[in-house]
């Protein structure tokens, strides 16, 4: 009896069909529970994160804005108008996180 070397042995494929049914969740047990990728994290993670964005956008549009003010010699006005396009990049990032939590909900 030969065996066709394009098609498994058959306790092979018993094996490969069992693996399959517990990786697709037929097997009701908790092997193919898979994690839920979008789960919010704590409220204080929240909050850090909102903070942080908040306050890379003002420390990054102020130090820009400072640095562009040494260089071309404007000061202040490259300083004020970096530190208010830097307040609008964290407050959208800001709106962006909200709306992101409230889509997963």
């Amino acid at each position: 009896m030969t065996e066709d070397p394009s098609q498994p042995p058959e306790a092979f494929a018993n094996r490969l069909r069992d693996l399959r049914k517990q990786v697709d969740g037929d097997n009701g047990k908790g092997v193919a529970e898979k994690p839920d990728a979008g789960a919010p994290g704590s409220a204080m993670g929240l909050a850090f994160r909102v903070g942080i964005e908040l306050a890379t956008g003002l420390v990054l549009g102020g130090g820009l804005g400072w640095l562009l003010d040494r260089w071309w010699h404007t000061s202040p006005a490259m300083l004020i108008l970096f530190f208010f396009l830097g307040a609008a990049a964290g407050i959208v990032n800001v709106f962006r996180t909200a709306r992101e939590i409230n889509r997963r909900d």
